[in-house]
């Protein structure tokens, strides 16, 4: 499942960055399908990037100060719901400068 998220989130990266309203419908229902199966997929890009984050594997461009932020998600976090508890599948890849 998490290859099929993977390949949807890419797909939403261009489809917004087109500006593509009418395909940005559909696949804001397919994450809404993604949710009332118990998944969870997150989008980091903006938030301040921590060397204590577990969630996240990083590229570091140029030197990692307290204003370094990420700016690419290549994939993006995917957490579970399973018995009330949730679990990490997939750790995000992002670009962080």
């Amino acid at each position: 499942m998490t290859e099929i998220i993977n390949q949807i989130f890419a797909l939403d990266l261009k489809m917004k960055k087109e500006n593509n309203d009418s395909a940005n419908r559909y696949l804001d229902r397919i994450y809404y399908e993604f949710e009332s199966m118990g998944f969870q997929i997150v989008n980091p890009v903006g938030q301040s990037y921590r060397n204590e984050m577990t969630d996240v594997d990083a590229n570091i461009l140029g030197e990692l100060n307290k204003k370094s932020k990420i700016t690419k998600v290549l994939k993006p976090v995917i957490y579970h719901l399973e018995n009330n508890e949730t679990k990490l599948l997939q750790k995000g890849i992002v670009i962080v400068e």
